[in-house]
């Protein structure tokens, strides 16, 4: 089986690391697989929502060490590793770059990079055996994806981030939730049933409006507010002109739920 599997459940994209003999550790061709997955889900009109977790009793025990060891990531993947973002993503981030919403449902240990992939979701539920940790300064290095450093203090703002950091500590699910990191904490049997109601209530909106507020949401905290409300009425004359617009309107008057065409 594949160390990293993505299948279309309904309108929703599964994401899965699959390699539990080696507490889910990420290798580079598990990397360039993710980033292959996240075009194919941003690129399917039938997929609405992305859902991320792992097979087994961690998360993801972050890279693959024994890899990293004896080859760093841009050894590895050349101009892939290099990559310049598109500016009109939402974000940089491989997760945060898709113009859907994407869930991690973190079940057991994320650690090191595994943590970084749960920042770059846009809303976590944990399970009850949930740890992260942004171990780092313990391997010598800073969190390597950036969304420890950028991400995780808009999260949970700038001093629990740089314990967090700094420290390495590795903290627990409920302790997650007191800080703002995870929306909720759940059984771990009742993880996956969680994180796809979710998924499918954030996946109700029309697929244009989605996209475009997601955009708006991250591209708005870096920017003047003169700059994001000029942005937000252009986009807003965009809306204007589609048909989901105009059925989402219809939908209101007709009390009916409304038919997306995300056109």
């Amino acid at each position: 089986m594949a160390d990293f599997e993505y299948t279309v459940e309904g309108n929703i994209g599964l994401m899965r690391f699959n390699r539990p003999e080696k507490l889910n550790a990420i290798s580079y061709e598990m990397l360039s697989e993710i980033e292959a997955a996240v075009k194919s889900a941003g690129s399917d009109p039938a997929v609405r929502s992305v859902v991320l977790t792992g097979t087994g009793r961690a998360f993801s025990a972050g890279t693959d060490l024994q890899q990293l060891s004896r080859q760093t990531p841009e050894q590895a993947r050349g101009e892939a590793y290099r990559r310049q973002p598109n500016p009109e993503h939402p974000a940089p981030w491989t997760l945060l770059s898709l113009c859907k919403p994407t869930i991690a449902a973190v079940n057991g240990a994320a650690v090191g990079l595994g943590a970084e992939l749960t920042s770059q979701c846009d809303l976590r539920i944990a399970g009850e055996s949930a740890r992260f940790g942004w171990v780092f300064v313990h391997r010598g290095i800073v969190p390597d994806t950036g969304a420890g450093t950028w991400v995780l203090p808009r999260i949970v703002g700038l001093q629990q981030a740089a314990r967090l950091l700094y420290s390495g500590e590795i903290i627990s699910a409920k302790e997650a939730k007191e800080i703002g990191y995870v929306l909720d904490v759940v059984p771990d049997a009742e993880l996956m049933d969680r994180a796809m109601a979710l998924a499918h209530s954030v996946s109700r909106g029309a697929p244009l409006a989605t996209g475009e507020v997601k955009r708006l949401l991250y591209q708005g905290l870096v920017r003047d507010p003169l700059e994001h409300v000029h942005d937000t009425s252009q986009t807003l004359q965009r809306m204007f002109q589609t048909e989901d617009f105009k059925e989402g309107v219809r939908a209101f008057l007709e009390h009916r739920d409304p038919n997306w065409k995300g056109v």
